[in-house]
């Protein structure tokens, strides 16, 4: 019986290369039923762990800025039950493994302490020789992000070190009392989470949103019309894989400074130096790194097609990209860089974007379930609103709130 396939249009597909490592990758799991998307981002986020510190290309004069890896933060986001985040992120690590055994994966619950041990230890299992203190690389597998970097109380600092880690430093120190001086040399690390939205905002400790730490990461989030159901999957021919193993293992080899195609190099200046404060302090931060995430994104479309040459047509295509997950993902980036505290108001402004108009009571009746400090958390959400320019009202005994024309949010 033939096997029976509905799938609805990801963006994403379209833009996925047609040669290369990449293009094997997410070819060879096509029949999969995980959204394009996700099967892209985590082959680019194993791929720079593979390369890690290898490659680089640089910003200007050589000392201005940090080299730039091709090491991107990747988080998988889904609705619960959705989207295959954790096959897919397991079927990365697995090609991983199998092609760079010398990479490092730390996949285990971390302290800050035990982290920084972890990077700079020389040895790994059964006496194998894994890189050593002089390179601080390797990949954080975190199938449910939000638990990896929880609240917990042994994971107190251990999202604002691995903030501090994500600019490369030829030499990052760290001094406590308990365990004395710690040196990480050369450090590079990807990131290859999955998690829901819902607890991706609510398990998350606070400095993860107020700290730039949000703003580090691709957010690719499936889009909510996806759909794909593959009733019978059929395994694939393991020669196959063997195949994108092997490729993937020979990417090791690689290393240097990757070079700028003159044409890359102009169209990099004219878009970057375009980039204008929209005044938002969040905002700007996504729009920061996004310029970031464009050229590591760029440098791994080279690298899959091994070339050590940034070519125009590998920024532009990454450019398309990043733009695309970043418009469908802003009202999401909205919500992720809103503080913990301040979600009730951002869930009544999206009541109002919603339905235009809603009468206190309706709104009430909304969020009532969620109001820790009852009654006087509702009129305190409703007074920042006001207060921001953001809504307005007519009556009194039940008014009626909407969205002010030409307010200060969009």
């Amino acid at each position: 019986m033939p096997i029976h396939v509905q799938s609805t249009h990801d963006a994403i597909e379209s833009l996925i290369p047609r040669e290369g490592w990449l293009h094997d990758y997410c070819n060879f799991a096509e029949s999969l039923e995980a959204c394009p998307r996700f099967k892209f981002f985590s082959a680019c986020c194993i791929l720079g762990a593979v390369i890690n510190n290898k490659v680089w290309i640089q910003r200007g004069d050589a000392g201005l800025l940090p080299k730039l890896f091709p090491n991107i933060w990747v988080i998988l986001l889904a609705p619960p039950g959705r989207g295959h985040k954790t096959s897919t992120i397991n079927m990365g690590v697995t090609c991983l493994t199998q092609a760079a055994q010398e990479v490092r994966i730390l996949a285990d619950k971390l302290t800050p302490e035990s982290l920084v041990k972890a990077l700079s230890a020389p040895a790994g299992e059964a006496g194998k020789i894994r890189i050593g203190p002089s390179d601080a690389t390797g990949l954080i597998k975190a199938p449910e992000l939000s638990v990896f970097f929880g609240k917990q109380q042994y994971n107190t600092g251990l999202v604002s070190l691995i903030t501090d880690l994500y600019d490369y430093r030829e030499e990052w120190v760290s001094e406590t009392i308990m365990r004395g001086r710690s040196v990480l040399k050369n450090n590079c690390i990807s990131i290859l989470g999955g998690s829901t939205p819902t607890w991706l905002q609510k398990m998350l400790p606070e400095d993860a949103f107020t700290g730039g730490f949000m703003s580090r990461f691709v957010l690719c989030e499936m889009p909510a019309t996806y759909f794909k159901r593959v009733a019978f999957p059929q395994r694939v021919s393991g020669d196959e894989w063997d195949t994108i193993v092997g490729k993937l293992r020979r990417f090791l080899a690689m290393h240097g400074e990757m070079k700028w195609a003159p044409q890359a190099y102009e169209a990099y200046k004219v878009y970057y130096e375009g980039l204008l404060p929209s005044g938002d302090i969040q905002r700007d931060a996504y729009q920061e790194r996004e310029a970031e995430q464009i050229l590591r994104v760029s440098m791994l479309l080279a690298l899959s097609e091994d070339k050590m040459m940034l070519e125009l047509r590998h920024f532009q295509r990454a450019k398309v990209l990043i733009d695309t997950l970043m418009t469908e993902t802003q009202p999401r980036i909205d919500h992720l860089s809103t503080h913990p505290r301040m979600q009730l108001v951002q869930e009544l402004q999206d009541l109002l974007k919603q339905f235009g108009e809603m009468k206190e009571s309706d709104m009430m009746k909304r969020v009532y379930r969620g109001l820790s400090l009852g009654e006087l958390q509702f009129r305190e959400a409703i007074r920042i609103l006001k207060i921001s320019d953001v809504i307005e009202q007519d009556g009194f005994k039940d008014p009626v709130y909407r969205m002010k024309k030409g307010g200060k949010t969009k």
